[in-house]
């Protein structure tokens, strides 16, 4: 555009709305349950959206569709059946230690994470914000926490 000019982001938090598309093997919706639930989390597998490591560029994540179905589920994380689930949702990104280099910056609709939960397990899921590769951006699983 004529005129327009490019700005760099650095040191400042950057909401960015991701598409939640999540289809599970049945077209059933999946369970899911807060965190917090002690009754019936037997056998559920653990999703954590809460803890970031800005450092590696992995931002916090709000999951507001698991399976295709927009969902409404804690910002901390919550509890979901075992199987294969394909997730999305809202990531906010701590430019601090991750600034924006990326001269053709263009911000898109992050694909789904698909995940196949296993039971009792916990999985960190984050969105991961490198810079200068904007177009590699995308929701990860950065750690999982076996059950014994």
């Amino acid at each position: 555009m004529p005129g327009a000019r490019k700005k760099l982001l650095t040191g400042m938090l950057v909401l960015v709305t991701l598409p939640v598309l999540a289809q599970s093997i049945s077209n059933t919706q999946a369970l899911v349950l807060p965190l917090s639930t002690e009754e019936g989390a037997d056998g559920m597998a653990r999703v954590v959206t809460s803890k970031s490591r800005p450092a590696d560029c992995l931002g916090l994540v709000a999951i507001n569709k698991i399976d295709g179905e927009k969902r409404t589920v804690s910002a901390q994380g919550f509890l979901i059946e075992p199987g294969v689930h394909r997730i999305n949702g809202m990531a906010t990104l701590d430019l601090t230690h991750c600034p924006l280099s990326d001269n053709n910056l263009v911000l898109s609709s992050a694909a789904d994470l698909e995940v196949d939960f296993e039971p009792g397990d916990t999985y960190y899921i984050g969105y991961y914000h490198e810079p200068g590769k904007t177009d590699e951006w995308k929701l990860v699983v950065w750690h999982v926490e076996k059950s014994e």
